[in-house]
């Protein structure tokens, strides 16, 4: 790990910084150097090679801005007024730039191609450096193609005199754009090494990009050849890499065997909280005079042993939605059900009346010690009434436990849980950072606990905090100085058994795609398998699956609805497939609201309603949002230079 850092803040330093010298594509490094010196050695080599990776892997790394365009998460804060306005669609246009170009991105890695067949290196060590720079190269084609279909396909190094070749057009379809993704992919597939150093990838982490990219390939091209590379490819990835037991610890310890195939690894002399907004934006800041305000006395608070605890600055958070995807082992038949279908849960709770929730405080209200008043619902949830997009109601669950029963019903809801679900998420009553958080009307890490009564004061708006990717012994405390180290995962043998599953239930194989799901739900989630036998059972029970085992990871989920509604039938809710076309259906779970959760002080009610903050409720889904557009800059600039490009349809 060490050696990957050492190299590449070496190449970031002196050998892979490039910039443009046109205006529609770069040629050349801005600063100059010894290519003789670069190009001499198998260590400078891999030091060029190993900066590439500083520039690729951020499209494929951190899950901060994705997951609040699922209905996994939400961004909110009221300290900034901000909401995920691509989620809204409001701030999308034809000018929106989903990274375009990547021209000084491209060159770096064409350099590779160009220079290691004239390295001095063994012929072995060349083709495996080689298959490498295609691995590159092809993920940088790939994630332009997810996210806009075409680009300027750059497969060489240019300088000042290839005054044609400036002129390069746009791939001319999707499926152009995926034969030269899969043409990058394939050579990396076939020549990189069985194995690799930490932070490196090696030939099966070519091989779960290729299952990946072979997904979107399919559902945007309609070419079922594809369906075989993503099967064959998962398999490969399957047989070498097993499932980890402890879900957790593959994203708190950077641990190098088992289920991690491929990481991103920061050491914490050089990394800290702030360094990544998966800490720094996901932990609250719980000031004591705010918890000792709003805490009762005799109330669990935060003990702040080393300083106050939690000191970030939190504006994403997890939602309902994903919540109620982890599955509940029922306590009288051992099966897997959803968490308010369970017979401990329904001996114990009445089913209420959501729609008859109209006033202020009717579940539950109370007075802080300095008057502020706090209420289930506030002022804030009926900012709307009735029903709005996709007819999803203001509140859509309302729980009491029946008379004369003695329950919690925070126990009743997340006991015997999916195990992934602890592991992923922060509810009442979870133990983090040697702190018990309570999350309900007046709890010490409560929607309430600061100035808003509705939070997002560096608090959570949701009921919810992300634990997923979050180290949980952080010295001293969570402060956005603090030092770590880090990582970020990129492949993991968990995404190959999803990618399995999904293909082969394109395939029609009910029953292997069954036994992909359930490898995942029983070894990491610890639940009775999927006794799925229709398409439509196995459908629902693969996308609860995938997103409780990728919520949270490199924006996996977002693409996933993508292709997902691209399919249409059993993955859309019946609704008009699309496959291979540029544009389709709605996809109705980007199209309508999310829900936060709120518990009555005595942990007797509950209320499941919609996060309604800063007009958050109003997510879109447009059709046109299957690709991102072309930045219409980008077109008008290069149509000045004789390089005519068509728009994104629906731009």
């Amino acid at each position: 790990m060490k050696k990957f850092l050492k190299y590449s803040l070496a190449c970031l330093a002196g050998t892979a910084i490039f910039a443009s010298c046109t205006d529609v594509m770069d040629t050349k490094p801005v600063a100059s150097y010894d290519e003789e010196l670069v190009w001499g050695s198998e260590e400078t080599i891999n030091g060029f090679i190993l900066g590439c990776y500083n520039n690729v892997l951020p499209y494929f790394t951190g899950s901060y801005s994705w997951e609040s365009m699922t209905p996994n998460g939400i961004l909110c804060s009221q300290v900034s007024g901000a909401i995920d306005t691509w989620a809204s669609e409001q701030n999308l246009s034809s000018g929106t730039d989903a990274g375009f170009g990547r021209f000084s991105q491209l060159r770096a890695c064409n350099k590779i191609l160009q220079m290691v067949p004239r390295s001095p290196l063994t012929e072995a060590k060349k083709k495996e450096l080689i298959a490498e720079g295609h691995l590159l190269r092809g993920m940088l084609f790939f994630d332009m193609a997810r996210k806009m279909g075409r680009f300027v396909p750059v497969k060489e190094v240019l300088t000042q005199d290839d005054v044609e070749k400036f002129k390069m057009p746009l791939t001319a379809s999707i499926a152009e754009s995926y034969r030269l993704v899969m043409e990058d992919l394939d050579v990396a597939c076939a020549d990189m090494p069985e194995t690799s150093d930490a932070g490196r990838a090696n030939r099966y982490a070519a091989l779960l990009i290729r299952s990946r990219a072979a997904l979107q390939a399919y559902a945007y091209t309609g070419d079922a050849t594809y369906l075989d590379v993503a099967v064959n490819s998962a398999d490969e990835v399957i047989k070498k890499y097993p499932l980890n037991e402890d879900y957790r610890s593959l994203f708190i310890n950077a641990t190098t065997g088992g289920e991690l195939i491929w990481s991103r690894y920061y050491l914490s002399e050089d990394f800290s909280v702030s360094s990544a907004k998966e800490m720094v934006n996901v932990m609250p800041n719980l000031p004591p005079d705010n918890v000792n305000n709003a805490v009762p006395e005799g109330e669990v608070k935060i003990k702040n042993a080393t300083g106050q605890t939690f000191e970030c600055w939190a504006e994403m958070f997890p939602t309902q939605d994903l919540v109620d995807q982890y599955l509940v082992i029922d306590q009288k038949d051992g099966k897997a059900k959803e968490w308010d279908k369970t017979s401990q849960f329904l001996d114990n709770v009445d089913v209420m009346d959501a729609s008859a929730i109209k006033t202020v405080g009717q579940i539950d209200s109370y007075t802080q010690a300095n008057g502020w008043k706090r209420n289930i619902p506030s002022n804030q949830d009926l900012v709307h009434d009735g029903l709005n997009k996709e007819n999803a109601p203001l509140f859509r669950n309302y729980y009491k436990v029946k008379e004369g029963k003695d329950a919690n019903i925070s126990d009743l809801m997340y006991q015997h849980r999916d195990k992934r679900m602890d592991a992923t998420i922060l509810r009442d009553g979870s133990e983090f950072m040697k702190e018990t958080l309570t999350m309900k009307l007046d709890g010490n890490a409560s929607q309430g606990v600061r100035d808003k009564e509705d939070g997002g004061w560096y608090n959570t708006m949701s009921g919810y905090y992300w634990a997923k990717g979050v180290p949980n012994a952080l010295t001293p405390r969570y402060i956005h100085n603090a030092k770590t180290d880090y990582h970020y995962v990129v492949c993991r043998a968990g995404e190959a058994y999803m990618n399995l599953a999904e293909a082969l239930l394109l395939k029609n194989d009910i029953p292997n795609a069954v036994k992909a799901i359930n490898k995942t739900r029983k070894e990491h989630g610890g639940l009775p398998g999927s006794e799925a036998t229709t398409k439509a059972e196995a459908w629902k029970d693969y996308i609860r699956e995938r997103r409780v085992e990728m919520a949270y990871e490199n924006g996996d989920i977002y693409y996933s609805y993508l292709r997902w509604g691209k399919y249409g039938g059993d993955a859309n809710y019946n609704r008009e497939s699309a496959v291979g076309e540029e544009e389709g259906a709605v996809i109705k779970d980007l199209n309508r609201p999310v829900y936060k959760i709120q518990i009555s002080r005595d942990r007797k009610k509950v209320l499941i309603g919609q996060c309604t903050l800063l007009a958050s409720w109003n997510r879109n889904f447009t059709s046109r949002r299957y690709l991102f557009p072309i930045p219409q800059g980008a077109i008008d600039q290069r149509k000045l230079y004789g390089i005519v490009d068509t728009q994104n349809a629906g731009w």
